[in-house]
């Protein structure tokens, strides 16, 4: 038996995660062989004896895995998204889980913007013009000419830490900013941001921006109805998480021109189907889910997650732990070091 703490990785993780645990020398590393994923049935036989959990991405950890983690204190990933993880039954055992929600800012909301900027001034459709000889034959396109972003009203849902980058980053491009939270924020306002109900920022704004976490209050939170109350010459963003919007609903709405475009790093099927009518409307942008694939973002979030676990080793906490209340049902089960 090992005098170690067992770390159990369920597959592959952010590259940056393993080498401060590694230099500890405190921890015995588990994982499958490179590029797989453990299954249901392995991740419970190996779970048994281990003190913390590593999820990596699209791995499912549901109630009946955790139950078998008879020694399990932590369960933690190197990313924001929480779909996967049956966080009710972590808070019901105890487990804290943490995720990165706190690092990475900055590039999710600078990806907003690109894509606003890309969306307003036609980028893609200009540089396939460009590209195919259309500059060299001068010859006249209705996308030549864009719409500037200083003036516009940006209605933000969800006032997080990313709706809060995006828009101060949208108030300093010289755009008035609405929200809608589900709590008041202070700051927001005293920074003359303006909080509205739903249907007020989709009547007002002329970007709608989804920066929603998924629950399952927000799942298919913009539906077709929402859509219907927004401009027709709105641009849509989401940046959030796409399963908050009812995709159908919304490539209806770009059909019918109840909105004029789209621009999307997240969608509630990933990835989209090469087939899908989104993919052949010339007024949607689509990126594969790369807000917080910038190599700082990226570097940060492996050891944001590596220093999380060592804090927690440590008895010092942990930050960005979803389940607050898991630490107070019980005393959380002791890692031997």
């Amino acid at each position: 038996m090992t005098d170690k703490t067992i770390v159990l990785i369920s597959g592959p993780i952010n590259k940056h995660v393993l080498p401060p645990l590694e230099r500890d020398g405190r921890f015995e590393i588990r994982k499958p062989e490179k590029g797989l994923h453990f299954t249901a049935e392995e991740l419970k036989s190996k779970i048994s004896d281990a003190q913390i959990l590593i999820v990596a991405y699209q791995s499912v950890i549901t109630r009946e895995i955790l139950s078998a983690g008879e020694r399990l204190g932590l369960v933690i990933q190197p990313f924001v998204g929480y779909e996967n993880v049956d966080v009710d039954a972590c808070t019901a055992l105890g487990i804290p889980f943490c995720n990165t929600a706190s690092i990475g800012t900055e590039a999710v909301a600078e990806l907003g913007m690109a894509l606003v900027f890309a969306a307003y001034r036609n980028l893609p459709q200009n540089c396939a013009y460009a590209k195919s000889g259309g500059w060299q034959r001068r010859g006249a396109a209705p996308f030549l000419f864009g719409q500037t972003v200083g003036g516009s009203v940006m209605g933000i849902l969800g006032l997080g830490h990313i709706g809060l980058r995006l828009a101060e980053l949208a108030q300093g491009c010289g755009m008035t900013v609405l929200y809608h939270n589900r709590r008041r924020h202070e700051a927001a306002e005293s920074a003359g941001m303006t909080w509205v109900t739903t249907d007020e920022l989709y009547k007002a704004a002329d970007i709608v921006a989804d920066v929603l976490p998924l629950t399952a209050e927000t799942k298919h939170f913009v539906d077709r109805a929402a859509f219907r109350k927004m401009k027709d010459s709105a641009l849509f963003l989401n940046i959030g998480r796409g399963d908050t919007v009812d995709t159908t609903a919304l490539t209806e709405a770009l059909r019918t021109g109840e909105i004029a475009k789209a621009a999307l790093d997240v969608i509630d099927i990933e990835p989209l189907p090469p087939q899908h009518a989104l993919y052949q409307m010339d007024n949607v942008i689509i990126t594969p889910h790369i807000g917080g694939m910038t190599r700082q973002s990226w570097a940060a979030k492996g050891n944001g997650t590596a220093a999380n676990i060592i804090s927690f080793c440590n008895g010092q906490g942990v930050r960005d732990c979803v389940n607050g209340r898991a630490l107070g049902i019980r005393e959380n089960k002791k890692v031997r070091l």
